[in-house]
């Protein structure tokens, strides 16, 4: 483990104030309410291990990626996820990957699995490459100097391109995954404390949870044509859950758990969105590592427009999206488990019934894990640092069985995006705009990402 070196904070990517001392239950529940990162207080980001209270129930926070190795992959069973955490993605059967647990939940992992591995959407990356091209005209034809908030601008690249992962060219899908990757939105008191059995039923009214049964129509036709035998068009993501089988049972998904596994999907399929304007932040103000992937794509690409083959070249920029999901993780709070026996982590008694969190926001700033781990620094994730760090240091889509299933697409959408987009254009802050990170499930800018795009040639002239 390698001890943090001291940092000029005026130089540090922006994150928010960060509380001296630990939070009262009162103020934390205020204060995570708003901004779940505001809620991480200096002790963690000290110590590997941090026992805590909440709620009269024994709190742990574990950084140590030997402590998170054991309770995400080693014991994982005795660590399923917080009820009230859970039943944020409860739709109609609660069989989606993200609410079951147990035996269903393995059950359902078999099978989407295979739909959804690197391989499976390798036939989608022409398309995206296209998408993100077309997005490229469009950030052309914009007026020199116009302010856009890029965290609204690639809205739309995403739900495309997650749209043609989904349904190929029915676009009747995109509505729905652009609402769904809003979801769940804001939360509320009753979405950050244990809630008694008989008051459960008011999960049910959430607005967002009302909207998503609003798409029970629309998956029913999706699923019909694709189970149909006389369906001829692509075997996209939305085929192959509809006609995947155990290999064991033969059994499929029936209509009502395909519902819940594609509202789920849907509702995470934003998550390459969230890595976007950050991108785009670190490399403006890091004009050094912006200059080195630009070489990079200048050497593989030449000026033209990318392949699929093209991607796994292009070593540095997945070295920049790496240590931007390190300061800016998807998901950075919400590894929360409950532990149904007693078990011993990093030599610490769990009791039985103690919650545990690991959240990466804290895992991928720890002072005891990473050099200068406020700072921005491609090269900690050159082969060579790679290789001597421990994989449980960085978790941009968790681990053990519960890694994100959609880590390969989403990882797919931001190397293409990134790959086309970063060749022909500069990106750069507005003065005066505030840039603040913030979370309720997943990372956002809280004020916007307000930039200006150059063309690359011009912004090359005007240096010179």
């Amino acid at each position: 483990m390698t001890l943090a070196g001291p940092a000029d904070p005026a130089t540090l990517p922006a994150m928010p104030p960060r509380p001296a001392r630990r939070l009262s239950t009162l103020r934390l529940l205020r204060v995570a309410q708003q901004n779940s990162l505001a809620a991480c207080d200096e002790e963690l980001f000290d110590e590997l291990f941090v026992e805590r209270c909440f709620f009269g129930r024994r709190f742990y926070v574990i950084s140590d990626p030997e402590g998170i190795r054991r309770v995400l992959q080693d014991n994982n069973d005795n660590y399923p996820r917080l009820t009230w955490i859970r039943r944020v993605f409860e739709f109609a059967s609660g069989s989606g990957m993200l609410h079951a647990e147990g035996a269903p939940w393995r059950r359902h992992r078999r099978l989407i699995n295979p739909a959804m591995d690197h391989r499976a959407m390798l036939p989608d990356g022409p398309t995206l490459i296209e998408l993100a091209e077309e997005m490229a005209r469009h950030l052309r034809a914009l007026p020199a100097g116009l302010e856009i908030d890029t965290h609204d601008a690639f809205r739309h690249l995403i739900t495309r391109s997650a749209g043609q992962v989904f349904a190929g060219a029915d676009r009747a899908v995109d509505p729905m995954l652009d609402r769904l990757g809003q979801y769940p939105g804001p939360y509320g008191w009753a979405d950050l404390l244990p809630t008694p059995r008989w008051l459960r039923f008011l999960d049910r009214q959430r607005t967002t949870r009302l909207e998503a049964a609003d798409f029970a129509p629309l998956l029913d036709r999706l699923i019909a044509e694709r189970r149909g035998a006389g369906y001829a068009g692509r075997r996209d993501l939305l085929w192959r859950l509809a006609n995947a089988r155990d290999r064991d049972t033969g059994e499929g998904l029936s209509v009502a758990e395909l519902h819940d596994e594609i509202l789920t999907l849907g509702a995470t399929s934003a998550t390459s969105l969230r890595p976007m304007p950050w991108i785009w932040y670190l490399l403006a103000t890091h004009p050094a590592a912006e200059a080195t992937l630009h070489a990079e794509l200048d050497r593989v690409l030449g000026g033209r427009r990318p392949t699929v083959g093209d991607l796994a070249k292009l070593v540095y920029l997945r070295q920049v999206l790496d240590e931007t999901m390190r300061l800016y993780p998807p998901l950075p709070i919400m590894m929360m488990r409950t532990a149904t026996e007693d078990d011993v982590v990093c030599g610490r008694r769990i009791p039985k019934k103690s919650i545990v969190g690991i959240f990466p926001w804290v895992v991928h700033r720890h002072r005891k894990l990473w050099r200068d781990p406020d700072q921005f620094d491609p090269e900690r994730f050159a082969p060579a640092e790679t290789a001597s760090r421990s994989r449980y240091a960085y978790l941009p889509f968790a681990a053990g069985p519960h890694v994100c299933v959609g880590a390969s697409m989403a990882m797919l959408q931001l190397i293409v995006a990134v790959a086309v987009l970063a060749q022909q254009f500069r990106f750069r802050l507005v003065p005066g705009r505030p840039v603040e990170p913030t979370a309720w499930t997943n990372i956002r800018p809280r004020h916007g990402m307000w930039m200006t795009v150059e063309p690359r040639t011009a912004a090359a002239t005007r240096a010179a």
